[in-house]
């Protein structure tokens, strides 16, 4: 961590709101931002502070450059940045992403003493529009992209298209509790683990198109199912996820264009794939 972020992080446990006197005024709102970054990764949550590090690039690119003293964040800023991303033509909901993760990041600087409290947010509707409907593929979509000929494809685009249909099998398992399986989660015939996300037990039959997938990428000296995440550091293991992820989705969308779909395949699709199909065909049908 650098001095002027060592700097901000002793002032935000040090300073006042109503005490913190000139030296505080020169605090810059990225600067502090960053510094939170860096507060995430040093507890481990290194996909959180990726996230805000994307969403700090976006207000950077707006502003033209590099900070912008908490004095002069005010309601007219907000507003105009709000104004910008609309028209970046990004979706409603990506663009109150953005504003909330700013806001979050104001008021923990408020909380801390670094800002006074002005409100810059007050008036902008930046709530989440549930989606009526989540795009999830058909039976007879599922089975085109089983059959698809990818001879002459890469591995990584092979490995892209047998994960999906692996998750879509696995009734909708996410992609960082496929990772995580091994040898040890498959007993007495069926695949049973606890979901990263909830701590929820699953088992469900350890079906033969389960097994076929997983047999494909069994390698000798280690216990995962699919070995790709193999550091031994939480942060490495976190870049390897990261990495394998975007790779994924990256073959899944040009897969996804191959059978003519109308919208961007990737692994979130997967699990809304299994919900919609088990509405209308039986696990049998699917499976």
């Amino acid at each position: 961590m650098d001095n002027r972020q060592e700097k901000i992080q002793t002032a935000a446990v040090t300073l006042s709101p109503r005490g913190r006197g000139d030296e505080g005024e020169g605090f810059g709102f990225i600067a502090y931002a960053n510094s939170r970054v860096e507060k995430l990764q040093d507890e481990g949550r290194y996909d959180a502070a990726s996230k805000l590090k994307m969403y700090l690039r976006k207000f950077i690119a707006y502003l033209g450059e590099s900070d912008v003293p908490f004095k002069d964040f005010d309601s007219l800023l907000v507003r105009n940045y709000h104004t910008w991303l609309k028209n970046q033509e990004l979706g409603r909901n990506t663009v109150s992403l953005y504003i909330r993760n700013l806001k979050r990041v104001y008021r923990l600087a408020v909380d801390s003493g670094l800002a006074d409290e002005c409100h810059p947010f007050d008036g902008l509707d930046v709530s989440y529009r549930v989606k009526r409907e989540r795009n999830g593929l058909t039976l007879a979509e599922v089975r085109r992209l089983h059959d698809l000929d990818l001879d002459g494809e890469s591995p990584s685009v092979v490995f892209a298209r047998d994960i999906f249909l692996f998750s879509v099998y696995a009734r909708g398992m996410r992609s960082d509790d496929i990772f995580r399986l091994t040898q040890e989660n498959i007993r007495n015939g069926r695949l049973t683990y606890r979901q990263h996300l909830t701590g929820k037990e699953i088992s469900i039959p350890w079906e033969p198109a389960l097994r076929e997938i997983a047999g494909r990428y069994r390698q000798e000296g280690t216990a995962f199912l699919f070995p790709v995440i193999t550091a031994k550091d939480p942060r490495g293991q976190w870049r390897q996820y990261d990495s394998a992820l975007h790779r994924i989705n990256y073959s899944l969308k040009r897969l996804g264009e191959r059978i003519g779909l109308g919208y961007p395949l990737n692994l979130t699709v997967a699990r809304h794939s299994w919900e919609s199909m088990t509405k209308c065909v039986s696990i049998s049908d699917i499976l």
